[in-house]
């Protein structure tokens, strides 16, 4: 995607901590790091002439997540200072304004922002457009004990960045090394249902934020299912006052305003990642026909539908009203998702209809989809149907052999990875955890990380394999923290899985990088499961 819109840099500098953080740990740090910062000085990041260098300490720079595709340790550290200073090249303004925050959670102390060429941080936009080898989101970070450098053909290279150092980050010290980075897929997507339990706002944005930091860049928002509708379409009122108004066990439910949703797209575009917004049909619709009983075709009252489990209602597909509802549904999450390329119109576990309704139905949403200017998205049933060239489909069901998506993938169709038995991060870790569900089995951290996006399913050759998917759903999933405990320590190694080359995949080197994860994730106030396969500190 393009680079974000300089109306968020105020945004990107304070939601964080405010979307993490206590008053107190925002505005003081931690008492470790105020402790470990060296008095200031107008220079106080460069040793002295007889300070000696610090030995090279590969170990320290093999902390981040996901793998970087090089790294090298040099002999020194860079020490952070309240002195501290960050440049940014013309373009990267507002990535250096994350970066000033993002190292004030963390330490406590204020860097700031300058026009001096001289800082100590330095972050560069290549103007000739940098190393091809990079790509778009790859970047460079040089560390030595003056000077921190990062470097990358665009900002959401240099974000991918500040990830990093902010993970090489111990108290006020990174060890200095090199860097060199760059993604393996580039769809590294994450999905979040906030049609079965409704979430705000803030919370949204957090989980968004939580993503960020392992270099995700797409955001699936499930925004429809039977037990929710959460967004706004013109001429259907009930949507909202009804479809809106219920959640898994009878909650109150809600929706998103249009300007809920812009700020949540604009805040993760902040991020650089693009909202994908779902619109499940033409099963999973339950919250739409008690909102609307013209759109099945049985002519029963449909109630709310607060389960666990699917409704199994189908819009009428034979209606021709049914399809003026789509075309404005599909219009509506556009409208209200700008700057996206995707749009995801569902098709799983559509058992009401037989097969020839379903195709029928395929054929005309993605079309549909289409005519809104978005790439179609469905689930791996539409294989079913003729697809259009750009459709996209989403392998999930491990279960069930599907030679219609090995089909369609021969046809040239791209495939997005969400194997049920290993990204689905709503599946519980283990046998009688508090959270989720074990319908398609337990999944430890470990089994998260065992797989390959191109090997999963047999007969799919690399070329086919657009990237992968991280999706929560929310059967059992009430809060900010409930999403978050699913997700991690597992929602890192699935972003692994996407970003680094797969000869770099190894579990015991993994777990110990993913260990290291915790103190910034207790500094960052992220919930999460301490899997006994970690060792952790």
């Amino acid at each position: 995607m393009t680079g974000r819109p300089p109306t968020l840099r105020t945004i990107a500098a304070i939601s964080t901590c405010a979307a993490f953080l206590s008053l107190s740990a925002c505005t003081g740090g931690s008492s470790e790091a105020q402790s470990s910062a060296p008095p200031t000085s107008a220079n106080s990041s460069t040793p002295t002439p007889s300070e000696p260098l610090s030995p090279a300490d590969p170990a320290a720079l093999e902390r981040v997540v996901p793998e970087p595709a090089a790294i090298t340790a040099a002999a020194g550290t860079f020490t952070l200072t309240s002195a501290t200073a960050i440049h940014a090249s013309a373009g990267a303004e507002a990535v250096a304004a994350d970066l000033a925050a993002y190292l004030q959670q963390q330490t406590g102390l204020a860097p700031q922002t300058t026009q001096n060429t001289d800082a100590a941080v330095q972050l560069t936009l290549q103007p000739t457009g940098g190393d091809p080898s990079l790509g778009t989101e790859g970047y460079t970070l040089a560390i030595a004990p003056d000077s921190v450098k990062i470097t990358a053909a665009t900002d959401a290279g240099l974000f991918h960045g500040v990830q990093t150092l902010r993970q090489l980050l111990v108290g006020t010290k990174l060890q200095d090394g090199t860097v060199t980075d760059h993604p393996r897929f580039a769809y590294r997507g994450v999905m979040l249902d906030v049609a079965r339990h409704f979430y705000s706002v803030a919370d949204v944005k957090a989980y968004i934020d939580a993503a960020a930091l392992y270099k995700v860049n797409e955001f699936h928002l499930h925004l429809t299912d039977d037990q929710g509708w959460r967004f706004a379409v013109p001429g259907y009122p009930k949507l909202t006052t009804l479809g809106a108004s219920t959640q898994v066990g009878g909650g109150p439910g809600g929706s998103y305003s249009p300007a809920d949703l812009k700020e949540i797209v604009d805040y993760a575009a902040s991020r650089y990642m693009t909202v994908i917004p779902e619109i499940d049909m033409p099963g999973h619709v339950g919250a739409a026909v008690y909102a609307d009983t013209s759109l099945a075709c049985d002519g029963r009252h449909h109630g709310p539908v607060t389960s666990l489990s699917p409704a199994y209602d189908a819009l009428c597909t034979s209606s021709t009203s049914t399809y003026r509802f789509v075309d404005s549904a599909t219009k509506a999450a556009a409208d209200a998702t700008p700057g996206g390329t995707y749009l995801h119109m569902g098709g799983d576990e559509a058992q009401a209809l037989n097969l020839t309704q379903y195709n029928a139905f395929v054929q005309k949403a993605q079309n549909l989809v289409a005519g809104h200017g978005r790439t179609p998205i469905a689930w791996a049933e539409a294989g079913t149907a003729p697809l259009l060239p750009q459709t996209v489909l989403e392998y999930w069901n491990t279960a069930q052999p599907q030679s219609y998506v090995l089909q369609a993938a021969a046809k040239g169709t791209k495939l997005i990875m969400a194997p049920g038995s290993h990204a689905y991060l709503d599946q519980q870790p283990v046998a009688g955890f508090r959270l989720g569900l074990h319908w398609a089995g337990y999944i430890p951290v470990s089994k998260a990380y065992d797989w390959d996006p191109v090997t999963v399913l047999p007969g799919i050759g690399p070329s086919s394999v657009l990237g992968v998917e991280a999706p929560l759903w929310s059967e059992t999933v009430k809060s900010l923290a409930d999403a978050e405990t699913l997700a991690f320590p597992r929602l890192p190694a699935i972003a692994e899985i996407g970003w680094s080359a797969p000869n770099t995949h190894d579990w015991a080197k993994f777990s110990h990088r993913l260990a290291d994860q915790g103190p910034l994730w207790d500094k960052l106030g992220i919930a999460y499961y301490k899997s006994p396969e970690v060792p952790w500190q």
